[in-house]
């Protein structure tokens, strides 16, 4: 073996290590972000689930009409709709 081919594939076996140590360096970051995402994700979903509580607890009947008696507004239940007679 010569001296220009031993260099050759020292040099290509430095690489090749270097090449590996980068890209787990990636592989690291990127599963560390998915992580971070899904983290993100599951408290978002909680967010929207509290959210649709409330808005169905504000959306409850008893609950319109507490918000109207504190407002000193008065319900007044719809009027029947007319209907042409045939």
């Amino acid at each position: 073996m010569t001296v220009p081919r031993a260099l050759f594939i020292l040099f290509l076996m430095v690489a090749i290590g270097v090449a590996i140590v980068v890209f787990r360096g990636e592989s690291a970051r990127a599963a560390n972000r998915i992580q971070q995402l899904h983290a993100e994700t599951i408290e978002l979903e909680q967010r929207l689930w509290s959210a649709e509580i409330e808005l169905a607890r504000m959306r409850e009947p008893r609950a319109i009409r507490q918000r109207a008696a504190d407002m000193n507004l008065s319900i007044v239940p719809p009027e029947p709709i007319a209907r042409p007679r045939q």
